[in-house]
């Protein structure tokens, strides 16, 4: 898991070293933006030559010994920068070495520069894993750039005066360019040519009983989580006392022999209590972070810049994040796993109880993840160096939980039907059976936010109005994003009816 940035300008084959120290010191302070996603000594490993410059803050999770980036084969022809994780990447490496490919590292970055020098563009569909990578070919001199299959990992994108610029955040990407790009989720993009889709979630219902339907997603996530806790380093899993995280935390027990609950939460709060029983009842190592009112209200504003969001839903949520990462890390975890994702796929909000197409409505929650929770869980975890996986995003977990009918996820007024039956043996009936909390709920911090937002003055509510952010709150998390220096944003992340009930809490009233 890393942090990456690249400035390339393939016109120039040529230039004075001066040029090439310029263009080394602009990659370095780009860098600098996202300095905490990666371990301090491994800060900016980067490459520089004419019109070339790739760069790295690394955090060693796998081969932390030779994994060094940019990375390249023996005869230099291809280089790469990394953030992510392959998962089960010595099958891809195994089936390179009987085609007579050499490594000489255990990392899973050098299997994409095997796998891209074997295979060419299509070596990206062969990829399980969340990432986002820069490859530089010189023998062609292009450029690949690739997003996995659902946006776990980001990756944006802006051309200035024919200078292509790539990073993990929008932040290294300011004053590059006046249009920023996200590299949608599931695409790669070769030079200036447009994304080019390499996964597509299926729509064909799978052919199977109710029994047979709860076997095979209860054997995929197994199989997801086996290969997410694939690692000698010990895993803290994010527990909020609910089935989905539970599952998670359940699973990743099984597979991995150092596994620690970690959950927060204000004194008293539903989750807190929930998970406290299970792992006293388990025997689970567990951590607990009290959340304070003051702490939570001061960190608005390095959570928006850090979490580069700006809806009142995703501060929210991220300001609890911040602090159960901040423990993670704090008690030397470098690796954790979470339970985000459940509820879009498989219909576990309340809103999909009232909404006229539930459908409908997991396809744009589950499309939309990328830049809400999916994005809070990358930057919420970063900021405090630690590599959060996420087994319900696994590609075929995901593609078999996308394609259920609607009858298997929602049944008799209760979401995540087959969830709960693939872990009512494993579980027990007061997590299978919990009624859904949001984060901000079950940890207690339904309010805490929303008074320090109430205190603020907006002295200009204007780009609030026109993108129809019609709260107090709301346009001064708005206000706080803009003083951080990002874009405008061309449209809202959240729509009412979809994301929240149109009389749902995050109204701002006295």
């Amino acid at each position: 898991m890393c942090g990456i940035a690249a400035i390339i300008d393939l016109r120039i084959t040529d230039e004075t070293p001066q040029a090439v120290a310029r263009r080394d010191e602009q990659l370095t302070d780009m860098l600098e933006q996202i300095r905490h996603r990666g371990d301090t000594e491994c800060f900016a490993e980067r490459l520089a030559e004419p019109g070339i410059a790739l760069g790295t803050n690394r955090l060693a999770i796998v081969d932390r010994d030779h994994g060094h980036q940019p990375q390249a084969d023996a005869d230099q022809l291809v280089e790469v920068v990394f953030n992510g994780e392959l998962y089960e990447h010595h099958l891809l490496r195994g089936e390179l070495e009987r085609l007579d490919h050499k490594f000489r590292t255990t990392s899973d970055t050098e299997v994409l520069i095997h796998a891209y020098l074997e295979w060419g563009e299509s070596f990206v569909d062969r990829l399980d894993g969340m990432y986002a990578f820069v490859l530089y070919d010189r023998r062609t001199r292009t450029f690949l750039a690739a997003r996995d299959h659902i946006g776990v990992k980001p990756l944006y994108h802006a051309v200035r005066d024919g200078t292509h610029y790539l990073a993990s955040e929008q932040k290294c990407l300011i004053g590059k360019a006046d249009r920023i790009e996200e590299v949608p989720p599931g695409t790669y993009i070769v030079n200036n040519e447009e994304p080019v889709r390499h996964f597509e979630l299926g729509t064909e219902p799978p052919d199977c009983s109710d029994r047979e339907a709860v076997a095979r997603y209860r054997a995929l996530f197994d199989a997801a989580v086996r290969k997410q806790t694939d690692t000698d380093l010990p895993i803290a899993v994010l527990f909020s006392g609910g089935v989905d995280s539970a599952a998670v935390l359940e699973a990743s027990r099984h597979f991995h022999p150092a596994v620690t609950a970690f959950t927060v939460g204000y004194e008293g709060a539903a989750d807190i209590e929930v998970a406290k029983r299970y792992c006293a009842e388990n025997g689970i190592p567990h951590v607990v972070r009290y959340l304070d009112h003051v702490a939570v209200a001061e960190v608005i504003p390095t959570v928006i810049r850090g979490g580069e969001l700006f809806e009142a839903i995703d501060v929210m949520d991220s300001c609890v994040a911040y602090f159960a990462y901040q423990a993670v890390r704090e008690h030397g975890f470098k690796v954790a796993l979470c339970g985000e994702g459940s509820d879009e796929v498989l219909a576990g909000y309340a809103l999909f109880m009232t909404h006229p197409d539930p459908v409908e409505l997991m396809r744009y929650r589950v499309h939309n993840l990328y830049r809400t929770d999916l994005q809070r869980v990358d930057r919420m975890s970063m900021l405090h160096s630690v590599e959060t996986r996420v087994p319900f995003m696994d590609r075929f977990v995901l593609d078999f939980g996308y394609r259920l009918p609607m009858s298997w996820k929602l049944r008799d007024g209760v979401g995540k039907w087959v969830l709960r039956e693939a872990f009512r043996d494993r579980l027990p009936a007061y997590i299978t059976d919990r009624t859904k909390s949001r984060m901000s709920d079950g940890s207690g911090l339904t309010d805490a936010v929303m008074e320090r937002a109430r205190k603020v003055v907006v002295a200009d509510d204007g780009l609030a109005n026109q993108l129809g952010v019609d709260t107090e709150g709301g346009a001064y998390f708005l206000g706080e994003y803009m003083k951080a220096g990002f874009p405008a944003p061309r449209d809202r992340c959240k729509r009412a009816g979809f994301d929240y009930p149109y009389d749902d809490y995050f109204e701002f009233t006295p």
